[in-house]
Formats: structure tokens, C-alpha cells, sequence
């Protein structure tokens, strides 16, 4: 007999994906005026790509930047929907993107500059689900994408939001790959409002 406390996998429609396209391009926006403040320079952030993967599966079919060490920016989620949320870049991108309208640290730069791009889709949830997030503890984080997803402790049904961004600043381009890892009890609700918000 199955047990009733079994849940089937939810899930994602076309519909969703394409209201979650349009969810992070906005969050996007907002981090791209954040990112500005910090370099001074104007910071255009295009998705380029959307992928929604279990993390039970992530290492097979997540929309993974790099399976060698990445340099990144980790935090933990609070509030209205409990997660983590991670933004990665290649070592060398990392740099010349810390490095780039600013004399600062390039680390303490690189942490600011993922915190700042970040924080654009905490604020976006906040608005998506009408309650308070915050982005907790965000640190720079150094390791494969795999390992720092597992090293969350989070469940293996957890669905990871994976969008690829293109960030170009000061004729530079560089390529980052964000990571959102929502619980299967959270998910209902964070799709139900994505629905909601396109009709």
C-alpha cells in the first residue's frame, strides 16, 4: 500500500516556465541598477537560459556552469520561503568582473557584486509571494557547483532554479550561472503565484 504521505513530483508547465523567464528577467533588472551602483558603471544582465532540476538530479541534468571549481556568492534564504540561493562564475570571470569600475578588494568586490544581483530576485520573491525575504549570511564560497548545491543539506527533491546570465559591463562580458533551491513544500505555492501572475 503507498504511503499516503507520498507526494507525486510537481510538475512545471510551458506556461511556468515562461512566467519564470519573465520572473527572473525582472529580477534581473533590479540587480542591474544595484550591480551599477557599486561599479559605476551602467551593467546590462540578460537570462539567457532557465533550467528546473531536482537536486537529486542536478548532477546529471542541472544547468551547471562548470563542473571544476567555480568562485561564488551563498546565502541562505528567510522569511516567507525558506531556501538558498547561490550566484557562480568561472575563477577568471569572477576577477576581471570584481576588478572592473572599481580599486576596491576584488574579493570583498565579488561577494558585493554577487550580493547585489542576488538580492534583485530576493526582492522579486518578496513582491511574487506579498511577504518578506531576506538574503542571510551571503559568502564568498569556493568549490564545484555540485558540491556547494549538496552542501545545503537540503533534501534531494528539492527543485534547484538554474538561469544562465550574461552580464555585460564596460565592453566586458562576463557569464554567471544563479542557483534557487526552493522545498517541495514551498514549490506549490511559489508556481501557484507564477500562475496567478500571468493571468
Amino acid at each position: 500500500m503507498k504511503n499516503e504521505l507520498e507526494r507525486p513530483p510537481l510538475k512545471i508547465s510551458t506556461e511556468q516556465m515562461i512566467a519564470l523567464h519573465g520572473f527572473f528577467a525582472e529580477a534581473a533588472a533590479v540587480g542591474e541598477a544595484r550591480l551599477g551602483e557599486i561599479s559605476g558603471s551602467e551593467t546590462e544582465v540578460e537570462v539567457e537560459e532557465i533550467r528546473t532540476t531536482p537536486l537529486g538530479e542536478f548532477g546529471d541534468r542541472g544547468l551547471c556552469l562548470s563542473e571544476d571549481l567555480v568562485a561564488g556568492v551563498m546565502g541562505r534564504l528567510s522569511g516567507v520561503i525558506p531556501g538558498s540561493m547561490s550566484l557562480v562564475l568561472e575563477p577568471e570571470d569572477a576577477l576581471l568582473w570584481s576588478r572592473l569600475g572599481t580599486d576596491g578588494d576584488p574579493l570583498e568586490t565579488f561577494v558585493a557584486l554577487g550580493r547585489a544581483l542576488l538580492g534583485g530576485v530576493v526582492e522579486a520573491i518578496g513582491e511574487l509571494l506579498e511577504g518578506d525575504v531576506a538574503l542571510v549570511a551571503a559568502a564568498l564560497v569556493e568549490e564545484p557547483e555540485l558540491e556547494m548545491l549538496v552542501r545545503t543539506h537540503a533534501p534531494s527533491d528539492t527543485m534547484v532554479f538554474s538561469t544562465r546570465l550574461r552580464i555585460d559591463v564596460r565592453d566586458e562580458v562576463v557569464t554567471a550561472v544563479s542557483h534557487l533551491l526552493v522545498e517541495p513544500k514551498y514549490l506549490a505555492r511559489v508556481l501557484s503565484a507564477l500562475s496567478a501572475a500571468i493571468h
